[in-house]
């Protein structure tokens, strides 16, 4: 066992307090207040199991997100994290049962949070010399709404780092690393028709309901599963009572590709499709909001030495694609050779049951500070 090793499983206890106190700030990505006492908690760790005050990026209406740099050198890697989550304050309840933590974002992806901080402590601690910068950074936009603050900070990051290291939930019941994920495109489409009284005027409206029926359909049609695309009208929603012919109507769509460029010619055909009644107006708007996290031969590289590590540390790692989306997309799509999944392994991301398995706490955060230390 490595010192690295002895270290975190002499102090999983601690780190495994951490988890817990972390998941019960709950901080649900609407609630700015929440996020930041999140936040602030964080900010707290950092200096003291590091001795870095980090820098604050205030931000108006989501959570302040929170960067600092350890180490020197000419090279960089980013480290990447969220602490906001898809709960609602009061949805669900922290339980522990024996080697399982059950909680609101306990592995999407607060346990990912704690992982990195007790890695880079385990370093410090360790006297081990970083030769090289590491940037890290936790933003508190992302659940729902994609990072739309936080993005240009990471993407500048991630310029500038040699790897992208991204503490989300690993996948399946043995932790898999992620080196592929689907791009995602998101859109909102409104339509805009005329209101009557359903038994006296029928004829006389002309219903918005109909309309994103029939364009529903044809949105679903454009799902392609040999080419890698879904196409999912999600949410509808108009009308006002079941005697009125509805003049508004509104959809809300989500796409997934395997393929940048599919996702542009998806993008374009959305937007070309005409309505089927041209007293119904139709309003498109949305776009790309995560490109797709290419696996290149760099990210081959890059999981083989992962892999390597994790040998030496005495277990294993695979590698999966999936279609679920995470910032690090935007690190990739900058060229930087991205591994993602790298924090909690358990299940239920944004799932009632939602949870981590503890057994896995100590290899994985060995596995964190081994990257850290040696790519």
């Amino acid at each position: 066992m490595s010192d690295i090793q002895s270290y975190i499983e002499t102090h999983m206890n601690e780190i495994i307090c951490d988890i817990k106190q972390l998941v019960q700030l709950e901080s649900p990505t609407s609630d700015k207040k929440a996020v930041d006492q999140a936040g602030k908690w964080i900010q707290n760790a950092i200096k003291n199991y590091l001795g870095i005050t980090p820098d604050v990026i205030k931000q108006s209406e989501t959570g302040d997100h929170i960067t600092f740099e350890i180490g020197q050198g000419n090279e960089q890697i980013l480290l990447s994290g969220h602490f906001d989550t898809v709960w609602n304050s009061g949805d669900l309840e922290l339980i522990e049962e024996n080697n399982v933590i059950y909680g609101p974002g306990v592995i999407d992806m607060k346990t990912g949070i704690v992982q990195i901080l007790w890695s880079l402590r385990a370093l410090r601690e360790n006297n081990i010399t970083l030769d090289k910068r590491v940037k890290v950074f936790f933003n508190g936009d992302h659940e729902g709404i994609a990072s739309p603050t936080s993005r240009p900070y990471i993407e500048e990051a991630a310029r500038h780092s040699k790897y992208g290291l991204v503490a989300e939930a690993a996948t399946g019941e043995h932790g898999a690393l992620k080196t592929f994920r689907k791009g995602i495109y998101r859109y909102a489409i409104q339509f805009h028709g005329k209101s009557s009284h359903a038994g006296n005027d029928h004829e006389e409206g002309e219903s918005a309901i109909l309309e994103a029926a029939i364009f529903t359909q044809k949105l679903e049609e454009l799902t392609d599963y040999e080419q890698g695309i879904t196409v999912n009208v999600g949410l509808i929603s108009g009308g006002k009572g079941i005697n009125v012919r509805p003049d508004y109507a509104e959809i809300k769509v989500d796409v997934r590709v395997t393929e940048n460029e599919r996702g542009q010619q998806i993008d374009e055909q959305i937007k070309s499709i005409s309505s089927s009644n041209e007293k119904v107006k139709i309003e498109i708007t949305g776009g790309e909001v995560r490109p797709v996290m290419k696996r290149t031969k760099e990210t081959e590289v890059l999981f083989s030495k992962a892999r390597n590590y994790a040998n030496e540390l005495g277990f294993d790692i695979e590698e999966v694609a999936v279609g679920g989306g995470s910032d690090g997309s935007f690190i990739a799509a900058q060229g930087t050779p991205t591994l993602d999944g790298l924090g909690g392994v358990g299940g239920g991301p944004h799932a009632r049951n939602e949870h981590i398995n503890t057994d896995y706490v100590s290899e994985r955060t060995s596995l964190l500070a081994t990257l850290i230390e040696k790519l």
